[in-house]
């Protein structure tokens, strides 16, 4: 009883970290960072229920290089080329080998002061990089593995024989039936 009469505690929210552009690392989702649009292209996609969904492509950076970005919804509407924004929240994709910026359901972009940040042209150019799609590790555990295919298969195939006959000499309780001709039943004289 005592803890229901406290007053609920209140946590105090700590600033956000900005990154540069720089330190965002492609696949990475939750970063935040400061960025000045340098090209932007706005477009209006027709849905099928007759409203228009806006989508805002083109390229950001910060004083460590530029990078494409995408944006779809209510924030594609915001932007505009030669401002500063703030994206809170944002995803890093890679998108056909080349990382890209964008934002989910959770991310947010504010603008800010323009003269907040200084693009650097001549810096890195991230979204030109190339990113090639690591293979997956080989699972030695796994059951697909072909050395063993053929002497596994006869093992698989025997215990598969010997469950389904043990299945079938086992009654809906899980105990034996008894086989043959033998009497049932419990205490019965045998001729």
């Amino acid at each position: 009883m005592a803890s229901q009469n406290r007053p609920p505690q209140t946590r105090q929210l700590t600033k956000p970290k900005f990154d540069k552009l720089s330190d965002v690392k492609p696949g990475i989702h939750g970063y935040n960072t400061f960025v000045k649009i340098e090209e932007i292209k706005k477009e209006q996609i027709k849905r099928y229920d007759g409203s228009l969904l806006v989508v805002s492509e083109g390229l950001a950076g910060d004083d460590t290089g530029v990078i494409k970005f995408r944006v779809v919804g209510e924030y594609a509407n915001i932007l505009e080329k030669g401002k500063c924004y703030a994206w809170r929240n944002g995803l890093s994709e890679v998108v056909q080998e080349r990382h890209r910026l964008s934002l989910d359901q959770f991310g947010r972009i504010t603008p800010e002061k323009d003269d907040l940040v200084v693009v650097n042209q001549n810096g890195k150019k991230y979204s030109d990089i190339e990113y090639v799609r690591k293979d997956a590790r080989p699972n030695t555990n796994r059951r697909d593995n072909r050395d063993n295919r053929d002497n596994r298969d006869n093992r698989d195939n025997r215990d598969n024989r010997d469950n389904r006959d043990n299945r079938d000499n086992r009654d809906n309780r899980g105990q034996r039936r008894p086989q043959g001709n033998r009497p049932r039943g419990g205490n019965q004289k045998r001729d």
